[in-house]
């Protein structure tokens, strides 16, 4: 049986995170899940330039404190920008149980 792919549930899942395909997935998810959350973070096609889009999700991933503590909170990702790699580094915290 096949079974269908759960975003929320995967970018929880840690097996996610072991391929870079799989992180970016779950990366994706979780931007959209926090932007849909926030007022400010709405995309209007028909006011917003493809630019200005793009300044928005740059800055969200890259300086928004409350969308890193978002992800850290609901997902236990920690996001960071390597910037002498210009590489986004998404990393899964593991999950402990007591």
């Amino acid at each position: 049986m096949i079974k269908n792919w759960d975003e929320e549930e995967a970018a929880k899942d840690a097996k996610t995170y072991q391929t870079k395909e799989g992180g970016l997935r779950a990366l994706d998810h979780i931007i959209k899940k926090y932007m849909g959350t926030r007022e400010d973070k709405k995309i209007n096609p028909s006011k917003q330039t493809a630019d200005e889009v793009l300044d928005l999700f740059t800055n969200t991933l890259l300086f928004d404190k409350e969308f890193h503590q978002f992800a850290l909170d609901n997902y236990r990702v920690l996001i960071e920008y390597d910037k002498k790699e210009n590489v986004l580094d998404i990393v899964k915290m593991k999950d402990y149980e007591d």
